[in-house]
């Protein structure tokens, strides 16, 4: 995770690392579809997007 620490993510990237391990760690390979533009919200920058589970 240090790797990630540089950046400075929104809740040291607790969000993104707890969704990633449920689908898998690093066995985790689906793809993933952009749906919607990058953008801020509150200094956060975020974007939308959807990975099918098959």
């Amino acid at each position: 995770m240090p790797e990630f620490l540089k950046h400075v993510p929104e809740a040291r990237f607790g969000h993104y690392l707890m969704m990633a391990r449920a689908l898998g760690g690093c066995d985790w390979a689906a793809k993933g579809r952009l749906y919607s533009d990058y953008e801020n919200a509150t200094g956060t920058s975020q974007v939308h997007v959807w990975s099918d589970i098959t």
